[in-house]
């Protein structure tokens, strides 16, 4: 290689290596990340959450415009233990955001998030008790994406490695939820959520044409339904299908929320399969923490009791690592639907 065409490379590689430095440079005068936090931080305030992070935002471009996020925490107003922590995360914008100043943003993404069931409780009870709250649809104006997530409750987790991917969230437009994820060395669930939402006035919102597929394996859970709430009335919830557990055990399924006098929360489950039956009023919130001292937290003595009223026959019953031959239970309160009947596909009950 002759002298005169080294130096002509040398000139051509600082000239680009000059042109690339300029370029980022315009792209981070141009982008202004911290216009994006400021957009993050409003939307979460408006929420009644707080959202922090341990260090500035900084530009990035490949394999998109967007801007880098590292050490957020989302906290509930009023709380020092955070909702949601995620050690990075990236907001995707389009490449106009760089020439028009605009802070519209296409994709958030999210790596190793870990949210927390017992901070999340405690921020749907403040929102739900919050004066001159209204109900109204929480929208979301991009996709989301989580990379590697966790969901925990007590320091303990219950699901790991979550991969979870949105669409946009508006009225009247098809929502849908793409989600995996594990627990302990179990095969993972797969998880797909549809549903249209509408705010047919002010104040209320209605989730149309909601279905919703699960499945693990041979096992499968698929519903179909229709929920909504307002302030002046309470939320309503109605899904019917079908449960596949192995290859050939099939479950007819309807659940709803129980109108009053049932306390506010509580669930109508129905149930009608080859070998169980079940017609049961139930509290999640109780049932989980029945759940957790019986697989974690027991003190020794009498067995506590179910938070179930209604009545189950099963001839055997898994539940994670519990296995329950024989099960026969009957409260003494009034059963929510009358003796002999079970759930049909579209919810409704039929003598059998």
């Amino acid at each position: 290689m002759s002298r005169r065409l080294r130096i002509t490379l040398l000139a051509a590689a600082a000239t680009l290596a000059t042109l690339a430095a300029v370029a980022l440079l315009l792209v981070y005068v141009m982008l202004r990340p911290e216009r994006f936090t400021r957009t993050l931080q409003q939307s979460a305030r408006q929420a009644g959450l707080e959202l922090t992070l341990t260090a500035p935002a900084h530009p990035s471009l490949w394999p998109r415009p967007g801007v880098r996020l590292q050490g957020l925490q989302l906290f509930v107003e009023g709380q020092s233990y955070p909702l949601l922590v995620a050690d990075g995360g990236r907001v995707v914008v389009p490449w106009h955001t760089i020439f028009t100043g605009s802070s519209d943003i296409t994709t958030l993404q999210l790596d190793a998030p870990r949210l927390d069931l017992g901070q999340l409780r405690q921020a749907l009870t403040a929102w739900s008790g919050r004066k001159g709250s209204t109900s109204q649809l929480p929208k979301i104006g991009t996709g989301i994406t989580l990379r590697d997530g966790a969901l925990a409750m007590d320091n303990r987790v219950l699901l790991h490695h979550i991969q979870l991917h949105t669409g946009p969230l508006q009225p009247g437009k098809l929502f849908q939820l793409d989600a995996q994820a594990r627990h302990r060395d179990n095969p993972p669930w797969r998880l797909k959520l549809d549903f249209t939402p509408r705010e047919p006035q002010r104040g209320a919102v209605e989730l149309s044409q909601i279905h919703v597929d699960a499945r693990s394996g041979p096992s499968r859970i698929e519903l179909a339904g229709q929920a909504g709430w307002s302030r002046t009335a309470p939320m309503q919830l109605q899904l019917a299908g079908e449960i596949t557990s192995g290859k050939k055990t099939h479950y007819q399924v309807a659940l709803s929320i129980a109108p009053p006098p049932a306390p506010t929360g509580t669930l109508h489950l129905a149930v009608k399969g080859p070998t169980t039956q079940a017609d049961l009023l139930l509290s999640p919130r109780q049932l989980a923490a029945w759940w957790q001292r019986m697989t974690g937290r027991f003190i020794p003595g009498p067995l506590p009791q179910l938070p179930l009223k209604g009545s189950i026959s099963a001839r055997s019953l898994d539940l994670g690592p519990v296995r329950i031959e024989g099960l026969q239970l009957h409260s003494d309160d009034t059963a929510p639907a009358a003796a002999g009947t079970a759930p049909t596909p579209d919810g409704k009950s039929s003598r059998h």
